[in-house]
């Protein structure tokens, strides 16, 4: 006979892990301002997840949409770490006209018709990451040209990033899917030093490469460790103050809010929405409380991954359609 109270709790564990297993892009304090999508590290690891691609058509108001070919890559190692992430971009646009001879019927007879489509030159960018265990010690920026640009990055015990320095590179490789490193040129070097007030609240003191401190942050946590705020003000300008604040529910981010005084006062604002599985459904960026984009999140139920993602530009009045794939290292195929 079944065990029926042993069956319903492993029913409500299994639900319990299908929620919060399927959120593919994560939300926090740290990347809410960042451009490129952060992942889920734990689950891209628990899928087996190698490679997501971002297959991306762009529409304007009222018109059809075009595929222009473009293309974000996310590559992830045995970690579930993000190893390589790359894009296409259009460079050029080159109109060719084409003229077709048309049959229009008994009374028009053939006619010639002129057609006009684009043809597209692309570059692809790319940046690749390097980790020490969880730490991020190398971020390397390539162009697709000649330019590489690298950070490197320094962990105190507590892991607390300590120092970096961003380098100019040259390749030394004639195969420039290879990196041979040849030259450096430093260009920044900033070193990050920390003093713990209490159990919520962190000061950091960040010093250029003449070891002069030229910014402080006051970092503040609630009482399960997440941040909540985090106030800046420069050394050399004091009257610049910069603040970002952080609203959750349910251990999930809620508000992210900047506000800064650097030239025109300015509030940048990011609200997450959920669905009832706890999965991103909607994200609305601000800037001084006007609309600017909103994104919505679709999600597949049958793998509980994201499958889709609709970018809505409400000042440009534009649409961006993006379709995701996966590639699985269990099985040589590619899941919709």
């Amino acid at each position: 006979m079944i065990n029926l109270k042993k069956y319903n709790c492993l029913l409500l564990l299994s639900i319990f892990t299908y929620c919060c297993a399927g959120q593919i892009l994560n939300c926090t304090p740290e990347t809410a301002f960042e451009t490129q999508h952060n992942f889920n590290s734990e689950l891209i690891k628990k899928k087996n997840i190698k490679k997501i691609t971002f297959e991306i058509i762009d529409k304007k108001d009222f018109e059809i949409p075009i595929d222009k070919n473009l293309v974000e890559t996310y590559e992830f190692n045995d970690s579930g770490k993000l190893s390589r992430f790359y894009y296409t971009t259009i460079v050029k646009t080159i109109e060719k006209q084409t003229t077709i001879t048309v049959h229009g019927g008994r009374r028009r007879g053939h006619y010639s018709q002129v057609q006009t489509h684009n043809d597209y030159i692309y570059d692809t960018t790319s940046t690749t990451f390097f980790y020490s265990g969880d730490n991020l010690i190398l971020k390397r920026y390539h162009d697709g040209a000649m330019f590489y640009e690298s950070r490197y990055y320094r962990y105190d015990a507590q892991n607390n990033l300590t120092k970096e320095l961003r380098f100019r590179e040259t390749n030394n490789s004639k195969d420039k899917s290879v990196f041979i490193l040849g030259g450096q040129l430093l260009l920044s070097e900033d070193s990050l030093q920390y003093k713990k007030y209490s159990e919520t609240q962190l000061q950091c003191v960040l010093l250029n490469n003449e070891n002069r401190p030229y910014k402080e942050q006051t970092i503040n946590y609630d009482s399960l460790k997440r941040k909540i705020s985090v106030s800046e003000h420069y050394t050399a300008a004091a009257w610049i103050m910069q603040e970002m604040k952080f609203n959750y529910s349910k251990n999930r981010l809620t508000m992210a809010q900047f506000k800064g005084n650097a030239s025109n006062e300015v509030i940048l604002k990011i609200t997450y929405e959920y669905d009832a599985n706890n999965e991103l459904l909607t994200e609305k960026h601000y800037k001084n409380d006007v609309l600017l984009k909103e994104l919505s999140y679709i999600t597949d139920p049958v793998n509980a991954l994201l499958k889709s993602l609709v970018i809505r530009d409400h000042i440009n009045k534009t649409m961006r359609i993006i379709k995701l794939k996966y590639d699985f290292a269990s099985v040589s195929r590619s899941s919709n």
